[in-house]
């Protein structure tokens, strides 16, 4: 996402993967995969996201990019890890960006063999990374190149698989590791460490927060994207206020928006797990470190 207007890169990327041999297959999904009066449909801002199936990742990470995709002008490319041991490359440019999902066809056909034979019904890491493919797939998607090889796999992993899903065990778990980095939060900012207060602010307690309201809203088969994607479009108020973090580098505005988030905590789990409670010691404990004014 580069600019409200950028240049549509789609086609230029399509000649590209016709001609590149280390691409086995490619799937456009993300926005620009949806219908135009979609939920969350493509937009000025949306970028290019491709799952590419490839026998060289090394290959396409070499691409001259300035070379094959002629017009716009190329700033950069980075690789790096991304969700189910696959690889992500954003190829930047000034006019907008593409986000390619780098997949190894080996990994590829451990996954059609483990549908096949059931494995991922007894295997939990087949299982994971399989509903991690269904979340990517699960708001539409296009094949560019490959579909008579690989159609068949995608087809069954989004009708099959539920997607990322946390049950109610798992939900416990995430709100019980919630309190202890709350108080975290809270003794650091005591002690003045407020950048590091700051971090686990959004790093933990605001993730916990929108991986539960993804996990609520798909209980209740409500649109709804990971990394609270479009979630200013798409939620209640109410259920904004649960994961909304508003506060400057500043002891009491922290804590205000930690002890929020404590806040966003407990309506969201009184929905998904309503025998999930803050114990009263916990309670106690928390509030011993309310903030002090500062002298």
């Amino acid at each position: 996402m580069v600019s409200a207007n950028p240049t549509d890169l789609l086609p230029a990327f399509e000649t590209w993967l016709g001609g590149e041999a280390a691409v086995c297959s490619a799937v456009l999904f993300g926005s620009r995969a949806r219908a135009g009066d979609a939920p969350a449909a493509a937009d000025g801002w949306s970028d290019v996201d491709l799952h590419i199936v490839t026998n060289s990742i090394d290959q396409v990470a070499r691409t001259d990019w300035p070379r094959v995709i002629t017009g716009p002008e190329f700033v950069m490319q980075v690789l790096r890890p991304a969700t189910g041991g696959t690889r992500k490359l954003t190829v930047l440019f000034a006019e907008g960006e593409a986000d390619l999902v780098l997949v190894r066809s080996g990994q590829m056909r451990v996954a059609s063999f483990a549908m096949r034979f059931g494995l991922h019904r007894r295997m939990r890491f087949a299982a994971d990374a399989l509903n991690t493919f269904a979340t990517i797939m699960s708001g539409g998607y296009r094949f560019l190149k490959g579909e008579r090889t690989w159609g068949p796999l995608y087809a069954r992993v989004v009708a099959e698989m539920a997607g990322y899903r946390i049950g109610d065990d798992e939900a416990r778990q995430f709100a019980d590791a919630f309190l202890c980095d709350l108080l975290w939060v809270l003794q650091k900012l005591e002690r003045g460490e407020l950048v590091a207060a700051q971090r686990i602010l959004h790093r933990a307690l605001h993730e916990t927060n929108v991986v539960l309201l993804h996990e609520l809203r798909v209980r209740r088969s409500e649109v709804t994207f990971q990394q609270a994607r479009r979630v200013e479009q798409l939620v209640t108020p109410a259920q904004l206020a649960t994961v909304q973090v508003s506060a400057r580098l500043d002891r009491a505005e922290l804590a205000s928006a930690a002890r929020r988030a404590g806040e966003g905590l407990e309506t969201l789990m009184r929905e998904l797990v309503p025998g999930w409670t803050v114990s009263a010691p916990m309670r106690a404990l928390l509030a011993r470190h309310a903030p002090r004014p500062v002298k």
